[in-house]
């Protein structure tokens, strides 16, 4: 399993090449921010990623952004999180659930055992996971928000 930030960002890079896509300055840098984000076990939406590129001093714009995560998401090497009204973005070099708060928008990652169960019962029913990269997606109120709502 790739571990350090470098390895992952390195062999998603490689999937790049391996599908015919070109190394660019955008691609790159849009990969760099999202394997900081996974070092930091987060994901970003666009507008962050695009803010950590022009903080680096990248000249990079919003919409190449976009398309860049898009490329991304299509070839399996990241995977979008609708988050409130938001889309984030993660790698999807490691298989992994999601529990999003509905109240704040915090995520966190639900390692896949916790959630093989229902996978597999999903399976039983007929329905199968579409091999999409950003596996189960829970939805509910983290302990914060459930607080301050009562």
């Amino acid at each position: 399993m790739i571990t350090s930030r470098a390895d992952r960002v390195d062999a998603a890079l490689d999937r790049l090449r391996r599908a015919g896509l070109r190394t660019t300055l955008a691609r790159r840098a849009v990969l760099d921010a999202l394997g900081d984000a996974a070092v930091e076990r987060r994901h970003l939406n666009a507008g962050e990623v695009h803010q950590r590129l022009t903080g680096r001093g990248l000249a990079v714009e919003l919409s190449t952004v976009h398309r860049v995560l898009g490329q991304l998401v299509d070839l399996g090497v990241a995977h979008a999180v609708a988050v409130g009204g938001a889309v984030t973005f993660g790698l999807a070099d490691h298989p992994h659930h999601h529990a999003v708060c509905e109240g704040c928008g915090g995520m966190r990652q639900l390692p896949v055992p916790a959630v093989a169960a229902s996978v597999a019962v999903a399976r039983e029913v007929g329905v199968e996971m579409d091999g999409g990269s950003g596996g189960v997606v829970v939805y509910g109120r983290c302990p914060a928000c459930r607080t301050t709502t009562t």
